[in-house]
């Protein structure tokens, strides 16, 4: 009778239950790894041809067709920067799962269509994204020291790192997942020379299980390559498309893994600018040599989609200069920001098939779009007439110190005495 039960039992777990430990079981799992000046998958030479996107910028309900158009356009991974920011509202408080912000989906999806994936969380990512990515709470204490081994800096740091890398560990590729790196940091080179802090961020990770190679990304610049990089992990830079700039990653680590982590085949747009168009005949040839040299590459980006809500950054190269950059994060990108293909797209396509030895994927069908029907405004009330109660403060403070990290801050004074005059502002920052 017991026999019997247990037959029974493991048949309707088979039958029913066994979904997910099915899939466990078919899970295949490779290893990637550096070595030799470049990448190898399961110990075969592996070119990684890379295409970007970011979560962040493209509802869910688009992500497969998005990946599905980078890989027929002849790319084998998917890259991508997850916003600090975008994840941690407050000191904490950290959402992983809803919308946008689903990120073990969106890691599923890559996976699901067979592509793998170049982790890039940060903390820092510029990525023309509101402070880089980084937690605006940051801000609300006056003296801190962002990217560095300011105390109250790194423990934030290290709140966020317990929370993404156990889903960044359950997806490695040793685990049968789809990532087969992880960037430290950003561009450092340009920001900053703390080594102990480099060196504490890779260690961070390795110390909270992540287990794939590293690689850092910085300009093929010599000060920013010595003060960005580090031994043992992957070179990327930003961008490369010539001997002479992969060379110069080699002379500060010559037996380094060294690839294009960001190739551009369009570019940003702030506000009051013309719409950025770099040129197709520039891609295609950088394209070319990087496949005729063999060298992995990143599209940085394929796809650029929206900044949505107040999530654009801005830049402010020198005192007096504020660039914002606007809504739409199109980028002049080879998908455009409605997720169609471009003639950029089609002639990279057209590139990378020659270079293939198997035809590329089909292109998917774009998604639908709709129409909305004329709709008349009528003036309901103004803003001034619903303003929240003011707060008192004696001199102004920047936003962040009252709690309000988007959005827009109106600050108002009486003028005593002097009422005539000119008001400066001498820096403005996002």
């Amino acid at each position: 009778m017991k026999k019997k039960l247990f037959t029974f039992l493991m048949t309707l777990i088979l039958l029913t239950g066994s979904g997910t430990w099915a899939q466990a079981q078919t899970k295949s799992t490779h290893i990637f790894r550096l070595g030799d000046n470049q990448f190898w998958l399961d110990d075969k030479p592996f070119q990684i041809i890379s295409g970007e996107i970011h979560p962040s910028r493209i509802p869910a309900e688009y992500w497969k067709q998005r990946i599905q158009m980078i890989k027929a356009m002849g790319c084998n991974t998917v890259a991508c920067y997850i916003m600090w920011n975008y994840h941690e509202s407050e000191p904490g408080v950290f959402d992983f799962q809803t919308g946008n912000k689903n990120l073990e989906k969106f890691i599923q999806t890559v996976q699901d269509e067979g592509m793998f994936l170049l982790f890039r969380p940060g903390p820092y990512v510029c990525g023309e994204w509101d402070f880089g990515g980084l937690p605006p709470y940051l801000l609300s204490i006056p003296d801190i020291k962002i990217r560095c081994m300011d105390t109250r800096y790194t423990a934030a740091v290290e709140r966020y790192v317990d929370k993404i890398a156990p889903i960044i560990k359950k997806y490695e590729i040793t685990n049968g997942g789809p990532i087969i790196m992880v960037q430290v940091e950003n561009e450092y080179g340009s920001y900053g020379n703390d080594r102990v802090y480099m060196k504490w961020m890779h260690d961070l990770w390795r110390d909270k299980g992540i287990e794939v190679p590293f690689y850092t990304a910085d300009g093929a610049t010599p000060y920013m390559l010595e003060a960005g990089t580090l031994p043992g992990v992957a070179i990327g830079l930003d961008p490369a498309a010539s001997k002479a700039e992969f060379d110069e990653a080699l002379k500060v680590h010559p037996d380094a893994s060294v690839f294009c982590s960001e190739l551009y085949p369009g570019w940003l747009t702030h506000w009051r600018e013309e719409w950025q168009h770099p040129s197709i005949e520039k891609i295609t040839t950088d394209v070319k040599w990087l496949l005729d040299n063999g060298k992995s590459f990143n599209y940085y980006v394929i796809h650029g989609g929206t900044n949505f809500g107040f999530w654009a950054g801005a830049n402010s190269p020198q005192p007096g200069t504020y660039q914002p950059d606007v809504t739409s994060y199109d980028y002049d990108a080879p998908i455009n920001e409605m997720g169609q293909a471009t003639p950029k797209y089609m002639a990279l396509r057209e590139l990378t098939q020659k270079y293939s030895k198997k035809k590329l994927a089909p292109i998917p069908d774009p998604i639908p779009t709709i129409t909305f029907p004329a709709t008349e405004t009528k003036r309901y009330t103004s803003i001034w007439d619903n303003l929240p109660a003011a707060k008192q403060i004696v001199q102004p403070v920047p936003m962040e110190m009252m709690k309000q990290y988007e959005g827009m801050i109106l600050y108002r004074t009486k003028l005593i005495g002097h009422k005539s005059g000119k008001l400066r502002v001498d820096e403005v920052h996002d």
